[in-house]
């Protein structure tokens, strides 16, 4: 029974619920002066609400991906080993003999190649997407003429398998604060009492500086589209067919989701570390090819409805109330292995 169950397969993974965050600063709208301003949304009504980016929650997961997969020996690309945001992009620059391959393919060829390649040799790359932009010469001149035909590295892309909305503050249930704080020298602090005895203009090294402070419950919603692990949507064919290795990317994704909601690492966690009250939601998981119901947390009745409308799609929902019970399910599925298109559907 155990080995039939390890036999089933996940087409996607959706995790739709809300956090309690306290006396965070995880995502920020920039800096205008002396004062740091917080990210705030706008609902469809016009109400302003707290929010951290997708973005952000993006870059988290992606942190927590590559920290495993470095210690797993889990293949990565040399960009994606120095972490370089740009990925296969960069990774075509830094290894440029590595990528001449493309360039030797018949040019209607050259997309497929890229993207292949670009899978197959980084977990990175195809969980979290990538752009490779197209190649231009004379970096150093002006004009920048095109390559031509026979040289031209094509324009490709991966959309990324994970995915984020904004993590919102719910309405009437967040709080944020401006804080006020100094710094100080202590060599120019006895300069400048040596300014004062002597009569003369002090010179402060004080600077004072205003940092946000937010609490709150958010609604989330996030997206695993485990079904497109190793898939080159170029041709719609898997560059990654060995199923072992899709099941340790599969793996890869699902403890990178268990980490970012145990340790949200974005902005100013090195003063306004989170205080993580809890987390309650639910889980669900289509083992067919249908697509998961995704419903907005913001709902307070979001639960009943997104249970309604898995019942009719035939999809399965996990509920938790906790966040050790969140971990809990993420550890019972990675037991699954991702879904596969089938051989006559890739034709």
């Amino acid at each position: 029974m155990m080995a039939e169950q390890k036999q089933e397969q996940v087409f996607e993974i959706a995790i739709v619920g809300r956090v309690t965050w306290n006396l965070h600063s995880l995502n920020n709208e920039g800096t205008i002066g002396n004062v740091t301003e917080p990210r705030t949304v706008v609902l469809w009504d016009g109400t302003k609400t707290d929010g951290v980016s997708g973005e952000m929650m993006k870059h988290i997961h992606a942190f927590w991906t590559w920290l495993q997969a470095r210690e797993n020996n889990l293949l990565l690309c040399q960009a994606c080993k120095e972490l370089k945001p740009e990925r296969a992009n960069a990774d075509r620059r830094l290894r440029q003999d590595e990528w001449q391959e493309v360039l030797r393919s018949p040019k209607n060829e050259r997309p497929k190649v890229a993207v292949n390649k670009a899978i197959v040799q980084c977990a990175m790359c195809d969980l979290h997407g990538f752009l490779i932009a197209p190649r231009t010469e004379g970096e150093e001149g002006q004009g920048r003429r095109r390559r031509s035909q026979e040289d031209k590295f094509p324009a490709v892309h991966r959309t990324s398998v994970i995915e984020f909305g904004w993590v919102v503050g719910i309405p009437q249930k967040f709080h944020r604060d401006l804080h006020l704080h100094a710094r100080h020298s202590q060599e120019e602090q006895a300069r400048e009492e040596e300014q004062a005895r002597e009569g003369e203009e002090r010179v402060t090294a004080q600077m004072l500086y205003h940092r946000p402070t937010r609490s709150g419950v958010y609604a989330f919603v996030t997206l695993f589209q485990a079904w497109r692990i190793g898939l080159n949507e170029v041709n719609y064919t898997y560059a990654l067919n060995d199923d072992n290795d899709r099941k340790k990317r599969y793996e890869l994704a699902l403890t990178a989701y268990e980490w970012t909601f145990k340790r949200p690492d974005g902005a100013m966690t090195t003063t306004r570390l989170p205080h993580i009250e809890g987390a309650e939601g639910l889980v669900l998981v289509a083992k067919t090819a249908v697509p998961v119901p995704l419903l907005s947390p913001l709902r307070d009745d979001y639960r009943q409805q997104l249970k309604d409308l898995a019942q009719r799609q035939g999809v399965e929902v996990h509920e938790f109330d906790e966040l050790v019970k969140l971990t809990e399910i993420l550890t019972k599925l990675r037991e699954l292995t991702p879904f596969k298109l089938s051989a006559a559907s890739q034709q």
